[in-house]
């Protein structure tokens, strides 16, 4: 990130920005001061992040402090990270800590519209459910053995719904952009369930690879009877830009440079890291937005690109 930014000044206040939304958790004066330098060691170009780097950044004498911060001092992480969502407006198992997630969020009327998660997550029938008594739309990446209702059965495994599909069926589109260039596979769905509501639909959506025909990754969606195949193609896509933002996290804010062995330890150095890694991707969109607005030519008009009818 820093070389991203020419002025380390930029992040360096942006993050007292962010650490004055949620100064008000801390009773003392030191943890306040702790948590703000645990930030700006974690966005510091370290090779490692971990107690003694990130007390040696923060000019301290030892961890002392840093530990205190992560394991002993009272504070809440769930009222910070409520803090940092407002900040960044944006979003047991893994399942289970999914499912709290997005029940949050709608408990908190977060705005979003759809939900996507890979095959750890979508091959859950129980949450794939929960999401739909509660009409949230989702693509939830599934495996091959999963089964579905249809027509014709009501154990119908996903795979053997497109071998049989004419090939006009099939629709070579780009889920997004990748490290190499647009990822270009060929998509079809098949509708399942076909007795449910008249406004609403549901889909098994399938991904086959390009040079490898075998090679077919499968989805279940729920969603507006009126959506059409390139807009579940694009949240099907989507899920990748979360994994990269994770992976981003790591990389910059040490999201996994953790030393600690109690949850509570965890959950705030988890905490503290994407309040820096929000306050990096708020800082980067703008630099994107400026050097843009200093690019782009001024336009009095522009014509909508013709839209598949897929």
């Amino acid at each position: 990130m820093g070389g991203d930014l020419a002025d380390v000044r930029l992040w360096a206040g942006e993050l007292d920005v962010l650490h004055e939304r949620f100064v008000h958790r801390f009773n003392r004066e030191e943890p306040r001061r702790s948590a703000l330098a645990y930030m700006r060691g974690l966005v510091a170009p370290l090779e490692r992040k971990n107690g003694w780097t990130l007390a040696e950044e923060a000019g301290h004498a030892g961890p002392d402090r840093i530990q205190r911060l992560l394991n002993r001092i009272e504070w809440d992480a769930d009222e910070v990270l409520d803090d940092v969502r407002d900040y960044s407006v944006a979003f047991e198992t893994k399942v289970a800590m999914a499912k709290a997630m997005v029940r949050r969020a709608v408990a908190d009327k977060v705005p979003f519209s759809w939900v996507t998660a890979d095959a750890a997550y979508g091959y859950s029938k129980g949450w794939r459910f929960e999401l739909e008594q509660a009409d949230v739309f989702h693509v939830m990446a599934t495996t091959r053995h999963d089964t579905v209702v249809t027509r014709w059965s009501i154990d119908h495994p996903v795979h053997d719904l497109f071998p049989g599909l004419p090939r006009q069926k099939w629709k070579r589109r780009s889920c997004g952009e990748g490290a190499h260039g647009q990822r270009i596979f060929d998509w079809a769905r098949v509708e399942v369930r076909p007795w449910h509501r008249e406004d609403r639909r549901h889909w098994v959506l399938a991904r086959r690879s390009v040079s490898r025909p075998e090679d077919i990754s499968y989805y279940i969606a729920y969603c507006p009877a009126d959506t059409r195949l390139d807009e579940l193609i694009r949240i099907a896509g989507s899920r990748w830009a979360v994994e990269e933002c994770f992976q981003t996290a790591k990389q910059e804010c040490g999201l996994d440079d953790y030393q600690v062995r109690r949850y509570p330890g965890w959950h705030r150095h988890m905490t503290l890291a994407m309040a820096a890694h929000a306050c990096l991707t708020v800082l980067r969109a703008r630099q994107l937005d400026t050097d843009k607005a200093e690019t782009d030519p001024p336009s009095s008009s522009t014509s909508a690109s013709p839209k598949s009818d897929a």
